[in-house]
């Protein structure tokens, strides 16, 4: 009863924040300069991929952010290596409700984005919560054939299974550098 009293509270907090006034905006990757990237501390693999997703736009004058998750059941065996990384610990920094605190999501939902990416990989209240509490120009996600997020993201980037985080941000990089302003 306590899941179901908690989904029905996460529901009502995401409609609350899904017509919040933001400017939208496509453009084209050469143009964008600032990056935040949502993501889960799963794996080491995981990291290095999205290490080296920032590390290429940056080599190319952009600034990249990243918000990730780290589920309450997982340490943190490997290392962080980029300083623009705010990292939410499902141990401590969630309330009763799931919803992260404030601190824990401030420096990184008041910065201006002009690409949000979540590489999640499936519908997560945390990704959405997020996603929304940003004013992000153009926000991007990953979802299967079932999932319907587009209540929440701009571009919706569809695959069959998990999601393979160099295969989305080669078709992330590739669709917005056909864009021609």
């Amino acid at each position: 009863m306590s899941n179901f009293i908690k989904e029905l509270h996460r529901k009502k907090v995401i409609r609350s924040l899904i017509n919040a006034p933001r400017d939208k905006k496509i453009d084209n990757i050469q143009e964008v300069k600032t990056i935040g990237v949502i993501c889960r501390l799963d794996n080491e693999q995981n990291w290095n991929i999205l290490h080296h997703f920032a590390k290429v736009m940056e080599n190319q004058g952009k600034k990249v952010y990243f918000i990730a998750l780290l589920p309450k059941d997982q340490e943190l065996g490997f290392v962080i290596t980029h300083q623009n990384t705010y990292i939410c610990r499902g141990k401590t920094d969630f309330n009763f409700w799931g919803l992260p605190s404030g601190d824990a999501i401030k420096p990184f939902v008041e910065r201006s984005y002009d690409l949000l990416i979540d590489t999640i990989g499936e519908e997560n209240f945390f990704a959405q919560y997020v996603a929304l509490s940003t004013t992000a120009s153009l926000k991007v996600v990953y979802a299967t054939p079932t999932e319907d997020p587009s209540e929440v993201f701009d571009l919706i980037i569809r695959g069959d299974g998990a999601v393979d985080l160099k295969y989305f941000f080669n078709n992330v990089i590739e669709y917005l550098g056909m864009i021609h302003k």
